[in-house]
């Protein structure tokens, strides 16, 4: 995959609106209301416009991935840290795999094994 400055901008971008619009989600969950439900109807609609920017520059299998693995951590993260949510041990094993995961698919860590 070749990719350019552009596809880490929208990532980056996606990234952002991803977790906003995902805690925004668990807010309204614990305080229903018009106000949180409108925040979050509008990020994710916002989202899903910057995820077809990334796919398109990267494609889905890999852009795809990337930013759900992205996503995935931190709201995990969020979970924990900000809303105490329990989490198991081999769920912790599974977001340490989720971060090796990105540095493979972005290329960071090499991919040649079968070359």
């Amino acid at each position: 995959m070749n990719v350019s400055w552009l596809f880490f901008v929208l990532l980056g971008f996606n990234f952002i609106l991803s977790t906003l619009g995902d805690t925004s989600a668990k807010v309204w969950a614990i305080n229903p209301g018009l106000k949180w439900l409108l925040i979050t109807i509008v990020l994710s609609a916002i989202t899903s416009v910057s995820f077809m920017l990334v796919i398109r520059q990267s494609g889905l299998a890999i852009g795809g991935t990337i930013m759900l693995l992205l996503t995935m951590s931190s709201t995990f993260l969020i979970g924990y840290l900000f809303f105490k949510e329990q989490i198991a041990s081999g769920q912790w094993i599974g977001v340490v795999l989720a971060f090796v995961a990105v540095l493979f698919l972005s290329n960071i860590l090499g991919t040649n094994f079968g070359k």
